[in-house]
């Protein structure tokens, strides 16, 4: 009987049966008998032998690599042989080693697969399955209650020794943080030595699993954490959604002014990490939570925090108007600009003062540095968001000079025709009749435009 070869797909490395080659690929990699088995490359059917050896392997996984039993005789040898050739393999061969890497890269590279096995396993919505769950989840967290009531009662000086302790370890957490890779041993050891004394009562209630019983008072302690939890949850969603305004640009100037106090917060912050080590502001906030809660403090608070909202508003009040003054100066300043541009020019023996220049020199039209080339005055066009307010441009004759960039002043006096002379190296030293002195020249124009309203039309826009 031939053999009947259909295209097959393997997930697994798998040598070819005929010339004991892997079957190298992704998808299709070769070809199997669909009676007896056999696999091969796509190009070694034609060595497959004649005859195929029928067998069924209906209900059998293809990848399952078949291997024939040995004979089963009587006798020990036998039973060590069989119980030899039943040992999983281990990664102590670098064939083993070799067939792993591969049989990842093949996984890796399946798009099928999903990316997270969780979340592609996660059972469908069922009303009995949500029931039993929450069930469950009532009789076995209290747990975590309890450790939130320990932390509270702690930081309230319910038990000022314990108070008193728990600060200690803090402070010295905050000067050797190197102790916080001991805390799982010190969890572990903690759980041991608390169920220690609760070994007899925990073997009387290993049967049940832990949990407590429906309807009995640690149940329903449970049940009304849930509830107040769920309430507190709810309660700090709303207020986030309803402050959320400040955040969401809906209010362009308000979003606008926090982000700037969040820069500048930043930074300063950055500054005084930078000053101030790390330990001991960790110390510092520490300490200051366990000394709020102790009752004075709290009555302190309790008596003083309507005066110091009052105040802080009063102040916050003070400083949004301050900075809302200030954005309207700023915003006038930048209403009406003024633009500066710089002609420059170099003494040359044989023709004086043109505008021409060492290599790698200035331009003939520049900003005040002269690092930044410009056009000349007559193609100088208007800032982005601007129009020109004067028809022409006006020579400095009087100055300071302004740079427009950082708005620095420096004190020049300009001679006939607004010049203002220099040395080879464009350094300026006041009036100096000395040839060496004398060597470069520059002078300011000016030009004024306005800020286009922003409902100009762009017709406007594109003639100004």
């Amino acid at each position: 009987m031939t053999h009947t070869f259909k295209i097959k797909t393997v997930h697994k490395p798998t040598n070819c049966e005929a010339c004991d080659g892997l079957l190298w690929g992704v998808r299709h990699q070769g070809q199997q008998c669909q009676d007896c088995g056999f696999i091969c490359h796509n190009d070694c059917t034609i060595a497959a032998p004649i005859k195929c050896a029928t067998l069924n392997t209906k209900g059998i996984n293809n990848d399952t690599m078949i291997t024939p039993l040995p004979t089963v005789k009587n006798g020990p040898e036998t039973i060590s042989s069989q119980t030899t050739l039943s040992t999983p393999p281990t990664a102590t061969t670098s064939e083993h080693i070799q067939s792993v890497i591969v049989t990842a890269a093949l996984h890796a590279s399946d798009s099928n697969d999903p990316p997270n096995e969780y979340l592609a396993n996660l059972p469908p919505l069922n009303a009995q399955i949500s029931a039993k769950n929450f069930v469950r989840f009532a009789s076995r967290c209290g747990f975590m209650f309890s450790f939130r009531d320990s932390v509270l009662l702690l930081l309230s000086w319910e038990k000022p020794l314990d108070t008193c302790v728990a600060m200690a370890i803090y402070c010295m957490i905050c000067f050797y943080p190197k102790l916080l890779l001991l805390a799982p041993q010190v969890i572990l050891l903690n759980l041991i030595i608390s169920a220690y004394s609760k070994r007899h009562e925990r073997q009387q209630q290993r049967g049940k699993g832990g949990a407590v019983r429906e309807n009995s008072p640690e149940y329903l302690r449970n049940m009304q954490n849930l509830q107040n939890m769920m309430g507190e949850v709810s309660d700090g969603y709303d207020a986030v959604i309803n402050n959320l305004h400040f955040v969401d640009w809906s209010s362009e100037a308000t979003t606008w002014f926090i982000l700037q106090l969040v820069i500048l917060s930043s930074l300063g912050l950055i500054i005084l990490l930078s000053f101030v080590p790390l330990h001991l502001l960790a110390l510092q906030g520490g300490i200051s939570v366990f000394l709020s809660n102790t009752r004075f403090v709290k009555y302190c608070m309790r008596e003083f925090s309507p005066y110091l909202m009052n105040y802080a508003k009063a102040r916050l009040n003070v400083v949004s108007q301050w900075y809302s003054e200030f954005e309207k100066q700023v915003d006038e300043q930048e209403r009406v600009r003024e633009v500066s541009l710089f002609e420059n020019q170099r003494w040359w023996s044989e023709s004086g003062f043109a505008s021409r220049f060492l290599d790698n020199e200035r331009n003939a039209w520049s900003d005040l540095s002269g690092s930044v080339p410009l056009s000349p005055k007559e193609d100088m066009t208007v800032p982005k968001g601007y129009r020109w307010t004067q028809d022409d441009w006006k020579l400095d004759t009087a100055g300071p000079w302004i740079d427009d960039t950082l708005g620095i002043e420096f004190l020049v006096s300009p001679e006939e025709g607004g010049w203002v002379y220099s040395n080879t190296n464009w350094e300026y030293s006041g009036k100096n009749q000395d040839r060496p002195a004398r060597l470069t020249r520059r002078r300011r124009w000016l030009r004024q435009c306005e800020r286009i309203p922003n409902d100009m039309s762009s017709s406007s826009l594109i003639k100004n």
